[in-house]
């Protein structure tokens, strides 16, 4: 069988794509406004693939959102070692998802009351780029976690898929340790899993609070929702918001296999 030169380029892209997505490593997502002329500075990701993925998961952290992630990065330790990459990982979990960490290319402050930075058109638009560059790269169902003050990023973007009518795009959500003010609206229709932990000493972050989210979610979400407790682990002495229980620093097992659990029943 013969292959024309378009067909061949086509072949040897697919090719490549396999072969350059099968490790760790920092991949650049292109971004560019609506309004924009040309492409401004890409969307940094951390990638763990999985051996056998079944989902993709765009992962959004809190904080100010900037991670500082370079492009000849392999490895990512703390929280998102410890929580995120087992669920790639087969020997940990059912390694099921490709894992994908978003890092903004600048700061989000993280206000007084709640983060609006986390509402802008460019912060959305890069978090809609990334989710849909990685579900057209794999063609698989894409999830949603937010942690802390990417919690307010995933309801946020959520809220403009359901202005767009676009909703569809993502499967379902992980709503982690949840800044206050986050929150999904009453046509929302989405799996969503609640994560907090019982002695989160963070007072912007309050598990009382994600759980009024929860209980007003499930008045009118026809889909699955679990509300999960994380009881393990210990505190530190740095900040309350940024270490320690509310981080999932010691009982990252309890967190992983929650999610691995609530999505592929494992």
């Amino acid at each position: 069988m013969r292959f024309s030169f378009p067909q061949f380029l086509a072949s040897a892209i697919c090719v490549f794509l396999f072969i350059s997505l099968t490790h760790a490593e920092v991949i650049a997502v292109p971004y560019k406004a609506p309004e924009a002329v040309i492409e401004a500075e890409p969307t940094l990701t951390f990638f763990w693939p999985s051996p056998n993925p079944k989902a993709t998961l765009v992962f959004i952290p809190g904080g100010d959102g900037h991670l500082g992630l370079t492009i000849d990065r392999k490895g990512m330790g703390g929280f998102y070692g410890a929580t995120l990459k087992p669920l790639s990982d087969k020997t940990l979990t059912s390694g099921s998802f490709h894992v994908v960490v978003f890092d903004s290319p600048v700061s989000l402050p993280v206000g007084t009351t709640y983060p609006t930075s986390r509402t802008s058109a460019e912060h959305l638009g890069r978090i809609d780029a990334v989710v849909q560059y990685y579900k057209k790269t794999f063609d698989l169902p894409v999830w949603i976690m937010g942690h802390s003050n990417g919690a307010a990023s995933i309801t946020e973007y959520y809220k403009m898929l359901q202005k767009e009518g676009r909703s569809d795009l993502v499967t379902g959500a992980v709503y982690s340790s949840a800044r206050h003010g986050s929150t999904f609206n009453d046509k929302t229709n989405l799996p969503v899993l609640f994560l907090a932990h019982e002695r989160d000493g963070c007072s912007k972050s309050t598990p009382y609070q994600s759980k009024v989210v929860f209980d007003a979610l499930a008045r009118s979400n026809t889909q699955r929702q679990e509300y999960v407790l994380i009881r393990g682990g210990e505190g530190q002495a740095a900040d309350s918001c940024q270490s320690g229980f509310h981080m999932f620093y010691g009982s990252a097992q309890e967190a992983y296999s929650a999610i691995d659990k609530f999505v592929f029943g494992q």
